[in-house]
């Protein structure tokens, strides 16, 4: 069985399935590698998506057997480039911290969700904005798509999720907000911001290089523990990137002390049973670390250890 390259992480309470919020249970948080259209050979950074899905589906599956468990084998790993250890985005210092609210728009209809989706974006241009081009990285904010299911416009073929980034657009599909307003809402509130600050730290990946250089890493690899370990590096830093805007707003976006530990119990709820995006453990200390710094110094995947990145 390939790996499949759009399963997306599912929250867990108590180790057991969030029943109750089970509409977000699939959250696709991830850059999507699948083949994506014609329009590709026009867009570097759908290309990337692309030759990864491909070279993905020549892997053997990730799940062990009983007999065989699981491991992370680096010894045969390539030299990074430089682009993902040692990217001027670690030396920009603290992000601005700008005043942001937490947008009114309750998302009780598809356009409230994406006039939340909306707002929320504005606030993150604000804030990467400088930091991209103290850099030395030309900005250009992403775009943003927010529908119900899957967007006909994306070039990506994704099967399911709540959102990714592809090319320059990050995608949003608005039934998991819908839906989870009506169980808890302050956590939706919680779990939309972490979405679009994960998928935003994407755009940034991609802005600063880091998505270009970690597929043409990947690509060569022929063990599917190197591969996905790459994988989760990128994941977990845009965990990381989304707790750093947080961080950087805090001040302004979160008004009561229930806003943060509601977005506490998000971060540190996710499971990884592909073993690509990072265990409940790290995705919850990536993302608080880098709340905690208001910097993407804190957000260095590419030098951590294995185990801090499993």
């Amino acid at each position: 069985m390939p790996v499949n390259p759009t399963r997306g992480r599912k929250l867990i309470v108590g180790g057991a399935a969030l029943l109750a919020f089970g509409i977000i249970a699939t959250a696709a948080v991830r850059w999507d590698r699948r083949d994506v259209g014609p329009s590709a050979a026009n867009d570097p950074a759908a290309a990337a998506a692309s030759a990864v899905a491909k070279a993905r589906d020549a892997l053997p599956s990730t799940t062990p057997s009983p007999a065989e468990p699981a491991t992370d084998d680096v010894t045969s790993a390539p030299p990074q480039p430089p682009e993902l250890a040692n990217n001027p985005i670690y030396r920009v210092g603290n992000l601005p911290a700008s005043h942001c609210a937490q947008p009114e728009q309750e998302p009780t209809s598809l356009a409230t969700v994406r006039t939340f989706y909306t707002e929320l974006l504005g606030c993150l241009n604000k804030a990467w904005a400088p930091a991209i081009r103290k850099a030395g990285f030309k900005f250009q904010p992403p775009k943003l798509v927010v529908v119900k299911g899957r967007s006909p416009s994306s070039p990506c073929d994704v099967d399911d999720g709540d959102a990714y980034y592809c090319g320059d657009t990050i995608y949003v599909d608005a039934t998991a907000d819908l839906d989870g307003w009506t169980y808890d809402q302050g956590r939706t509130l919680a779990y939309m911001t972490f979405l679009l600050g994960h998928e935003y730290g994407h755009h940034v990946q991609a802005l600063t290089g880091i998505l270009a250089a970690e597929y043409k890493w990947e690509l060569p690899l022929s063990g599917v523990d190197l591969a996905l370990q790459g994988s989760r590096r990128v994941e977990l830093q845009a965990d990381c990137l989304s707790g750093v805007h947080l961080g950087a707003v805090q001040d302004s976006y979160l008004v009561v002390d229930e806003d943060l530990e509601a977005w506490q119990a998000i971060v540190r709820s996710f499971e990884d049973p592909e073993r690509d995006h990072g265990n409940t453990e790290n995705a919850g200390n990536w993302s608080i670390a880098g709340f905690d710094a208001a910097d993407p110094k804190a957000c260095n995947t590419f030098t951590a250890a294995p185990p801090l990145v499993s």
